[in-house]
């Protein structure tokens, strides 16, 4: 075959993907930084996150924190929320993580808080990337999965949950780690990634959210059956003539259970964070909680049009609860998926990643669906995984999946776009009329039967929108619209326009920046001095406690956050993720007044409470509300101190849960000398031996000591700290020392002790 080469005609000036690849990259790149800016924009210009969880239970508990750090003392108890809380425990402000340790003690609040929340996403996109360019081997491809997945729906909805981004942002990390172990050759590549396997999974346990670690654990678990099984009989990457034999691995050396190993050195790593949750959860209400408690937060099936309308509904999604249940993609995504299945035929070798994927991607779907789908029960009876609630949170597996599906998809449409802007300038090049039928126009009718659907749907939902759950008509009309200018983009791209593949990737940044961001970040940013100021609190500059909303743990309702203890207010009760149990009822007032409450804030659950003295339209006064300290000398024992708080005489009588017997003699004198958190000095004078009551919440990690001797402490008026003291002037000292913490503390050296057993096979002798 005699092919001309025309002396003004290079391989450049064919091949336009030479020419377009550095520029597409470009654009890959400027979007994902676009993104970035539109989140960091708040706080660059001095405002503070605080939507929903973030001002409500993040920033008190981390500005607990950062004071107790500053100040070098202990911040594992935190005596500003149910009369006290193991905060460390509760896991949610990763207290013993290395970037929160650094972050806290070296920055003030709002940039400590800001960083924490905003260095996830490029974490996660850098993660994203490398693993997708080792499946798909496309660096533009890589970068568009990243961009979705970074920016998707569930973690820009999530940004108000920052550890459970954080701990997602490892997920490709780890991903990519056990790609490198089970297929690359070269040894020092394998154990230094199993050591990173190590201690990126030690990073996500630190972080304390187990849940998404499980999560994590899973998906890590699908990938490694699925590359053992795929390549079973292919050799290791750079397995050849490029390096000796002795930095291989070796051709019959199984890494799998290295895999195991370091997953295992990671759990030692964390055991600081994890003991100290697992006794939290031992003491917290979710033990009381009925059997359908994990199905709580599963998601409706109806949700699954919110894939093509993303704004029908009110809240977004069926469920109000928008940031757990919101499911949408993006309208480029989905339809990149429909484009992957339309060119199925294309996919060569990777429609073995495409079919496991679509599988892995409709289990998480099924799992989301929680109670709805029969499947996730089964996972309850697992321990420490029938603890979790919100099976909907499987979304963020799913989306992970239909990133790699949606990747692979753009990679189809580019080598198209490329295929057709060669034809084009090979055909003007030399001078040829281009075949009008080059590009195959049903490939197109699949892209576009999903933008039918989109209106469809939203037509549907406009014919209902006297209905309270259906948006107004402007809004639900964008979802449509949205579908519609990305079925024109997809259509123009693959018929070779370079200004069509740009205009597709910045319609997705704007598409998923503006469906996250609205809900997460821009609704309200002020500045921090401003937010606190605006916390309501009661009139009167009067010690004593606050109850701000008392819906049992069950029960539901929204929930007051812990702004309030921002202005110095403690609270008896809180909104925590680990609530502890509690014995008293606070709805009486007998239980209120043994906590030391002054205030309670009026509302549904509040207002029932007889004997409330009211103040103004917002507050309750607590008559004569108990010391925090004080001795007694009459005690009966009790197995139900909520209902037998009502029947004593609370100013000289206490329930203890062990039968005490004390001289009958007038109460004596109980003072403060120190009120730390996590440590407490009382001075007590007595003629008699008595009890003394602390109101501070009761845990078996408070250790206390009577002029330096050891003394136990029992649980006394169903919620707090008691101890026996003898007559004359004692000095007693409690210290917060709970074992789950030291153990996890000795667990956690241990591990980094066993770190560099990841690399102990670079000098075992491979097997060839």
């Amino acid at each position: 075959m005699l092919v001309l080469r025309m002396p003004h005609l290079t391989d450049k000036a064919i091949n336009p993907g030479y020419h377009s690849h550095r520029n597409l990259v470009a654009w890959l790149l400027l979007t994902a930084l676009m993104l970035f800016a539109a989140m960091a924009g708040p706080f660059f210009v001095g405002r503070i996150y605080c939507r929903n969880d973030l001002g409500a239970y993040h920033l008190p508990v981390r500005d607990f924190y950062a004071r107790q750090l500053a100040q070098g003392e202990a911040f594992d108890w935190m005596p500003q929320i149910f009369s006290g809380y193991y905060v460390t425990g509760d896991g949610q402000a990763g207290t013993y993580h290395p970037l929160h340790l650094l972050l806290y003690r070296v920055l003030p609040l709002r940039a400590a808080m800001g960083w924490e929340l905003l260095i996830s996403y490029p974490f996660m996109f850098a993660g994203t990337w490398l693993f997708l360019r080792r499946l798909i081997l496309s660096t533009a491809a890589a970068l568009f999965g990243s961009v979705i997945f970074t920016f998707s729906s569930f973690n820009l909805l999530h940004f108000i949950h920052p550890n459970a981004v954080a701990v997602v942002a490892h997920i490709p990390w780890l991903l990519w780690s056990i790609d490198i172990v089970l297929k690359d050759a070269l040894r020092n590549k394998v154990y230094s990634a199993l050591s990173a396997i190590a201690l990126l999974t030690g990073s996500q346990l630190l972080l304390g959210y187990p849940q998404f670690v499980w999560f994590s654990l899973l998906t890590e678990l699908v990938y490694a059956i699925y590359v053992l099984i795929i390549r079973r009989h292919i050799p290791r990457q750079n397995c050849g003539p490029v390096f000796p034999c002795h930095d291989c691995v070796g051709c019959y050396t199984s890494t799998w259970p290295d895999i195991f190993m370091a997953k295992c050195i990671g759990v030692f790593i964390g055991g600081v964070q994890l003991l100290p949750t697992i006794d939290a959860l031992l003491h917290s209400a979710r033990q009381s909680a009925h059997a359908a408690f994990a199905l709580t937060g599963s998601m409706h099936p109806l949700n699954l049009l919110q894939l093509v309308a993303p704004y029908l509904f009110v809240d977004r999604v069926v469920g109000q609860n928008t940031h757990e249940l919101g499911l949408y993609l993006g309208a480029v995504p989905l339809m990149l998926i429909v484009w992957l299945i339309v060119e199925w035929r294309e996919l060569g070798m990777l429609k073995y990643l495409a079919w496991p994927t679509f599988l892995f991607a409709a289990m998480a779907l099924l799992l989301a669906f929680g109670q709805y789908g029969h499947v996730y029960r089964s996972l309850t009876y697992l321990p420490l995984v029938g603890q979790f609630r919100f099976p909907a949170r499987f979304i963020v597996v799913f989306q992970l999946a239909a990133t790699i599906l949606a990747a692979i998809g753009f990679l189809l449409l580019l080598q198209r776009n490329r295929f057709e802007r060669r034809q084009k300038q090979t055909a003007e090049a030399f001078h040829y009329a281009r075949k009008q039928n080059a590009f195959n126009w049903r490939q197109l009718e699949f892209i576009w039967l999903l933008a039918a659907i989109s209106m469809a749907v939203a037509l549907t939902g406009i014919c209902f929108d006297k209905q309270p759950y259906i948006a107004s008509l402007p809004l639900v009309l964008v979802g449509p619209a949205i579908f519609i200018v990305a079925a024109l983009l997809v259509s123009w791209t693959a018929r070779g326009s370079f200004k069509a593949l740009v205009g597709l990737i910045l319609l997705t940044a704007l598409d998923l920046g503006a469906y996250g961001l609205s809900y997460s970040v821009y609704p309200y940013c002020p500045r921090l001095a401003d937010f606190v100021a605006n916390i309501p609190t009661p009139q009167k500059n009067v010690d004593g406690r606050v109850v701000a909303s008392l819906y049992r743990f069950e029960e539901p309702g929204l929930r007051t956050g812990d702004q309030i203890v921002l202005r110095g207010w403690p609270r008896a009760d809180g909104y925590a993720g680990l609530e502890p149990e509690q014995l008293l009822d606070y709805h009486q007032l007998p239980a209120l007044r043994v906590a030391g409450v002054r205030w309670v804030l009026r509302g549904p659950t509040t207002n029932e409470i007889q004997g409330l003295v009211p103040r103004d339209d917002k507050w309750l006064e607590v008559p004569d509300p108990l010391p925090r300290v004080r001795l007694v000398a009459q005690t009966i024992q009790s197995d139900h101190p909520a209902a037998d708080i009502a029947k004593i005489d609370i100013t000289s009588q206490a329930l203890t849960e062990v039968p005490l017997v004390f001289p009958a003699a007038p109460p004596g004198n109980a003072v403060l000398v120190e009120d730390l958190p996590g440590r407490i000095i009382i001075q007590t004078h007595s003629q008699s031996p008595q009890l003394l009551l602390i109101a501070e919440s009761y845990h078996p990690g408070w250790k206390a000591t009577i002029n330096g001797r050891t003394c136990q402490t029992f649980r006394v008026n169903g919620d707090y700290i008691g101890c026996v003291v003898q007559s004359g002037t004692q000095l007693v000292t409690l210290e917060f020392q709970p074992s789950s913490l030291r153990a996890g503390r000795i667990i956690s050296c241990v591990g980094l002790g066993f770190l560099p057993f990841c690399f102990i096979g670079m000098w075992i002798k491979p097997r060839f």
